[in-house]
């Protein structure tokens, strides 16, 4: 599910511009410009043409950094969208050229510009976190979120005035605590829940590209709080602006769900269930679709429903690839069972 798209980054926020704001004299309006299209595209799951959009931008601006890091964002977005490590080798190295071209222009900046590096060099740190969390390993991704909070930590040492820095910062010390458990129980881990929760509020009224993502992760935020109307309240907010993803479908229908507004629920997962058959291969999320259709069948006393959805499961088993029936074992054995009563 999409829950883990935002526990370090927003994989399809990216950064959103308002027409309004000339990125503090730092980006160009053509930057802007084509941030602003990304972004569009990336929220709407259009992730070949934000391809070509960032292809022209690395094209436009070999030098600079912002042009690797979208396309780094972008190919995070389709491998989480999919649930599937398909271009580990290219993002890598796109990762790499950013940290090397924000690298390149700290040595000669000035303290803002300064800032403005460590915020990408952070922003790629960041998705290499995520990256590793979900497809290698848990621990070795801790880490490499830690090297990303110290760089948004020394673009505020360079310019404490860049209130984009927060969406990082903010995140980090909210996920941190809340995935720490018992290790912060026990005092291992400091509870910074709340300082995240400020930081991200601070990062949705005084950015200057970073509103819209900051806005996403608060989302997931909130669900993790269990403030379920904010989540419905603020995913419809989104939707109005984003209508063809699938990303911000996840936490609403989850909320609905845990809210036992089961209809609402219902709806939502089947819009979510039609928009990832249409991707050929999504196997992992075509079955997640199914078992939470199942459930909400469930809930509602509608055992023939319930029962249907089961069987149709059942038609795609066997092209299903093996780590994914690994992954997703648990709801393929519920389905089975209930596809055979």
């Amino acid at each position: 599910m999409k829950q883990v798209l935002l526990i370090w980054m927003v994989a399809t926020g990216l950064m959103i511009v308002p027409a309004s704001i000339s990125a503090a004299g730092y980006l160009d309006s053509n930057k802007i410009e084509y941030l602003a299209k990304i972004q569009q595209l990336l929220y709407n799951d259009k992730f070949h043409e934000a391809e070509s959009l960032t292809t022209i931008m690395i094209d436009k601006y070999p030098d600079h950094p912002i042009g690797y890091l979208c396309q780094a964002i972008n190919l995070t977005s389709e491998m989480l969208d999919r649930e599937e490590n398909l271009y580990s080798e290219q993002f890598n190295q796109l990762i790499e050229t950013t940290l090397s071209k924000a690298s390149n222009i700290i040595d000669t900046a000035s303290a803002s510009t300064c800032a403005w590096m460590c915020l990408f060099s952070g922003h790629a740190k960041a998705y290499r976190a995520l990256w590793t969390s979900h497809f290698g390993s848990f621990v070795e991704g801790i880490k490499l979120a830690r090297q990303a909070k110290s760089e948004y930590q020394r673009g505020l040492e360079y310019d404490s005035s860049l209130y984009d820095l927060y969406v990082g910062l903010g995140l980090y010390h909210y996920w941190k605590s809340a995935k720490a458990g018992v290790l912060r129980w026990v005092g291992l881990f400091k509870d910074e829940r709340e300082k995240g929760i400020a930081e991200l509020y601070l990062a949705v009224d005084s950015s200057v590209i970073s509103q819209e993502s900051a806005r996403s992760a608060l989302i997931l935020v909130q669900l993790d709080i269990k403030e379920y109307d904010s989540v419905i309240f603020n995913c419809h907010e989104m939707l109005r602006k984003y209508p063809d993803g699938k990303a911000l479908l996840w936490p609403l229908a989850k909320a609905y769900f845990e809210k036992k507004d089961y209809r609402n629920a219902l709806s939502t997962f089947r819009l979510l269930r039609e928009r990832v058959a249409t991707d050929s291969g999504n196997y992992f999320n075509l079955i997640e679709c199914d078992y939470r259709l199942y459930q909400c069948y469930e809930k509602l006393a509608m055992d023939a429903e319930a029962e249907r959805v089961a069987r149709r499961a059942s038609h795609y088993y066997k092209q299903v690839p093996r780590d994914i029936r690994r992954r997703q074992r648990v709801k393929i054995d519920l389905l089975r069972r209930a596809a055979k009563t």
